[in-house]
C-alpha cells in the first residue's frame, strides 16, 4: 500500500510540475495547469492513476485551507468601507446571474435543486486568474479593476451559502429535506454570528500568547490545531469541513496576527488546492467535447456572454461609465475555481445528474482558458465599440498642448509607490518631467502633490509622442513587466535613441525587457536587497571601493543578463575613483 501511495504520489508531482511549468510560461493560470495534469493521467488521459480515498482526501484539505484564506480575507470593515460595490454590484450580479443560469438549467430539464446549484456555479468568477492578470497589466487600482475586485469579493463570500446548501442536502440525491437544509443553515448562521461576535477576541489573545513564544514551529501547530479543532466541531454540528475552515478563518481574520497565519498557511495551500484541481482534471472527460462539441461551445458562450452582460449591466446601473462596465464584465465573464468547487461538492453528494455535472465543468474549464485574453483585451473592445475613442483622442490633443514647452524631460511612466518618489526627487531637483498615468485616482493624488501629471496609457505610440518622447533626455517606467515590454517596442519606434530606465517588480525573467531596449533595469527586490547589503557590510567597516565591487559582483552574479547593461548610478557613486 506504502508502495503504491508513493507511486500516486510521484505521478501527481511529475505531471503537475511539466504541465503547470509549459503553461505557466504561455500565461495560463497554474489552476488550468492542474486541471490538464489530472486530464492526463486521469481514466480519461493515460489512466495512471484512479480518483483514490486518499487523493479526495489531500484534495479536500486544499479546499479546506482555500475556505480558511477567504475567512482571513473577512473583515467587516472593509465590506462596509466598499459595500457599494461589494454588496451592491457584487450581490445584484450574483442573485442575476444565479436566477438567468438556474432557468435555463431547470428549462433544460434539471430539478430545482440541481438548477440552483448550477446557478450559483455559474455566477463566480476566478480571483485568481483576474486578480493576477490585472496586476500584470497595472489595473488593479483602475475603475473597472476596482469593480471586478468588489464583485469578486461578494463571489467568495457567496461561495459560504453556497456550500451550505450543498451540504444540508448531501445524500439526498436532489430531493430537499426542507427540514434537515433549514437546521443546517441556521446552524450555520448560529456559528457564524458566534465566530464573528464572541470567540474572536478570545482567540486574539490565544494567538498574541502563541506569537509571544517566538516559536515558528509552535506558530504553525496552534494553526494547524485550530483548523482540526474547528474542523471537529463543524462536524459535530453536521457541517462539512470548507464550511468550518471558513469559520476558523473569521477567528483570526482581525487579528494583528493575520498575516503570519496566512504566511504560514498558504504554501500548504497552494499545494493541497492544486491536489483539488488534479481531482477534478481527473474527473473531466474530453469525450464530452467530442461527443457533443455544438453543445460545449453554446454553454461556453453562454456563461462567458450572460456574464459579461449581466456585470455590464449592473455596473451600468449603479452609474458606472460604460466602458469602464464593459471591461469589468470582461473581467468576470469566466467560470472560476469555487464554480468548480460548488460543482465537485454537488457530484460528490448527488444533487446533479454526472452528464450536466460534467458538461459545466468542460464549459468552467474552458472559459477559464481564455479568460487572460478577454481581460487583456477588455480595453481593445471597448474602443471597438466606440466607448473609449472620443475620449482618448480628446486627452491626447490636450497633453501635446500641455507638454508643447517640454525639451530634454523625464518621462516618468507610472506614479505608484516607486513612481512618487521618483517625482518627488525630480521635483527637488529642478528637473523637467511629465507623469503619465492611467488610474483616475493615482492621477489626481500626483497632481494635487503639484506633479505635472497626464491622462494616458504609457504603452500607446500616440501618447508617448503628445509628451514630446522624441524631445525627452530619459524616459523611466515603474510599470509591470508585460506592459513595460510594450512601452519598450513602441519607444524604440518613436524615439529610438531616447534611453529607458526600468524598475520592476522582480529580478527574474530580465531578457525580454533587455531585448525590448531597457537602457537600464533596477529589480526592486535586488535594488532593496543590495542597498540593506551595503549598509551591512559599511556597518562592519569594510572600504567603500571594495563594497561596491563586492555589490556589483553579487547583481551581475543574481542576474547575469544585466552584465551588459550600464550600472546603476549608486553603484557608480561607491566606485573607487
Amino acid at each position: 500500500m506504502a508502495d503504491h501511495l508513493i507511486f500516486e504520489m510521484l505521478v501527481i508531482a511529475a505531471a503537475s510540475f511539466v504541465v503547470v511549468a509549459a503553461l505557466v510560461r504561455l500565461s495560463f493560470s497554474p489552476i488550468i495547469g492542474y486541471l490538464a495534469a489530472g486530464l492526463l493521467v486521469g481514466p480519461h488521459g493515460f489512466n495512471l492513476l484512479g480518483a483514490t480515498e486518499g487523493i479526495r482526501f489531500l484534495g479536500e484539505l486544499g479546499v479546506a485551507l482555500l475556505m480558511f484564506i477567504v475567512g482571513l480575507e473577512f473583515s467587516l470593515p472593509r465590506l462596509i468601507a466598499a459595500r457599494t460595490v461589494v454588496f451592491g454590484l457584487g450581490g445584484l450580479q450574483v442573485v442575476a446571474t444565479t436566477a438567468l443560469a438556474a432557468t435555463v438549467a431547470w428549462l433544460a430539464g434539471a430539478g430545482w435543486v440541481a438548477a440552483l446549484v448550477l446557478g450559483a456555479a455559474a455566477a463566480m468568477s476566478s480571483t485568481a486568474i483576474a486578480a493576477k492578470q490585472l496586476s500584470d497589466q497595472g489595473e488593479l487600482n483602475s475603475r473597472h479593476g476596482r469593480i471586478a475586485l468588489g464583485i469578486l469579493l461578494f463571489q467568495d463570500l457567496a461561495t459560504l451559502p453556497a456550500l451550505v446548501v450543498v451540504d444540508a442536502l448531501h445524500g439526498r440525491g436532489g430531493e430537499a429535506d426542507t427540514l434537515q437544509a433549514v437546521t443546517r443553515s441556521a446552524v450555520a448562521v448560529v456559528l457564524f454570528v458566534a465566530t464573528a461576535l464572541l470567540a474572536r477576541r478570545a482567540l486574539a489573545r490565544a494567538i498574541e500568547w502563541v506569537a509571544g513564544t517566538r516559536s515558528n514551529e509552535l506558530f504553525q501547530l496552534a494553526t494547524l490545531l485550530l483548523i482540526l479543532a474547528s474542523a471537529h466541531a463543524a462536524h459535530v454540528a453536521g457541517l462539512s469541513l470548507p464550511i468550518a475552515a471558513f469559520l476558523a478563518g473569521m477567528l483570526v481574520g482581525e487579528s494583528d496576527f493575520r498575516h503570519q497565519v496566512e504566511d504560514e498557511i498558504r504554501p500548504f495551500r497552494d499545494v493541497l488546492l492544486g491536489l483539488f484541481f488534479l481531482t477534478v482534471g481527473m474527473s473531466l472527460d474530453p469525450g464530452a467535447i467530442t461527443a457533443s462539441p455544438l453543445l460545449v461551445l453554446g454553454a461556453v458562450l453562454l456563461l462567458v456572454g450572460s456574464k459579461a452582460l449581466i456585470v455590464f449591466a449592473v455596473a451600468r446601473i449603479a452609474g458606472w461609465a460604460a466602458a469602464p462596465a464593459l471591461r469589468a464584465g470582461l473581467v468576470l465573464a469566466h467560470g472560476g475555481e469555487f464554480a468548480l468547487l460548488i460543482v465537485a461538492q454537488a457530484l460528490a453528494a448527488g444533487l446533479l445528474d454526472a452528464a450536466a455535472g460534467q458538461l459545466v465543468l468542460v464549459a468552467v474549464a474552458l472559459s477559464m482558458v481564455v479568460a487572460p485574453l478577454l481581460i487583456q483585451r477588455s480595453g481593445q473592445i471597448a474602443a471597438l465599440l466606440g466607448w473609449a475613442e472620443a475620449r482618448a483622442r480628446i486627452d491626447e490633443a490636450a497633453i501635446a498642448e500641455s507638454c508643447a514647452g517640454l525639451s530634454g524631460h523625464v518621462v516618468l511612466c507610472g506614479y505608484g509607490r516607486v513612481g512618487r518618489l521618483v517625482a518627488a526627487a525630480l521635483r527637488a531637483s529642478a528637473v523637467p518631467y511629465v507623469v503619465i498615468e492611467r488610474d483616475v485616482e493615482r492621477l489626481r493624488l500626483a497632481q494635487e502633490h503639484g506633479h505635472r501629471a497626464v491622462f494616458g496609457d504609457a504603452t500607446r505610440l500616440s501618447i508617448l509622442r503628445a509628451v514630446g518622447v522624441e524631445r525627452a533626455r530619459i524616459v523611466a517606467t515603474t510599470l509591470p513587466e508585460h506592459p513595460t515590454g510594450r512601452l519598450l517596442r513602441r519607444l524604440r519606434i518613436a524615439a529610438p535613441r531616447v534611453p529607458a530606465i526600468v524598475s520592476t517588480d522582480d529580478a527574474v525573467g530580465l531578457r525580454p525587457l533587455i531585448e525590448a531596449g531597457a537602457s537600464r533595469i533596477l529589480p526592486e527586490n535586488l535594488a532593496a536587497g543590495l542597498a540593506l547589503a551595503e549598509e551591512v557590510l559599511l556597518a562592519l567597516g569594510l572600504p567603500t571601493g571594495e563594497i561596491a565591487a563586492r555589490i556589483t559582483e553579487v547583481r551581475t552574479g543574481l542576474n547575469p543578463e544585466l552584465r551588459g547593461l550600464p550600472r546603476p548610478a549608486a553603484e557608480d557613486a561607491a566606485a573607487p575613483p
